[in-house]
């Protein structure tokens, strides 16, 4: 439910009332019983909670943001092919 806010006329005393949407304004100053007029003020937002900020959500491996295909193996990681022939005889053996 809203929090209204009301000043009395008389008394000048601002004071604030939590009413439904279909509750009629207040017309008269219960303490001293002077005529009152709802105030205009900023709303009170109040995200509460985690889930508002970038930092509060996990962020997915790079596996998955790159459609699971798993992250390509450096060059380095493979084996040399093996040899079974010797090497030819360059020029400066003979």
């Amino acid at each position: 439910m809203p929090l209204y806010e009301y000043k009395c006329e008389r008394c000048g005393d601002v004071f604030e009332v939590i009413q439904k949407f279909s509750d009629a304004p207040l017309t008269v100053h219960d303490n001293c019983g002077g005529a009152v007029a709802r105030l205009l003020s900023a709303a009170a937002l109040q995200f509460k909670g985690t889930g508002w900020y970038i930092t509060d959500y996990a962020r997915a491996p790079q596996s998955k943001r790159d459609g699971d295909a798993p992250p390509p193996k450096p060059e380095s990681a493979k084996p040399a092919p093996k040899s079974d022939s010797t090497p030819a005889a360059s020029a400066s053996d003979k």
